[in-house]
């Protein structure tokens, strides 16, 4: 892990914790110096972050009905 999130702790409430994978695994055009394994793994990465907010937004809206 990256020495920058050592002092990273668990957010108590999920809000907090979507909000902190969004911050880490941003939305994001690949680099051009990338090579294409890199690119795989962090589309990946993003990918999961993706469903997590699609389960936290589909939540939320039952919550409203």
């Amino acid at each position: 892990m990256d020495k920058k999130y050592e002092d990273t702790v668990l957010p108590t409430t999920v809000t907090d914790f979507i909000k902190l994978l969004n911050n880490m695994y941003p939305e994001r055009c690949a680099d051009l110096e990338d090579d294409l394994k890199s690119i795989y793994f962090k589309a990946g990465q993003r990918d999961v972050i993706r469903f997590i907010n699609m389960l936290k937004e589909r939540a939320d809206e039952n919550v409203l009905r």
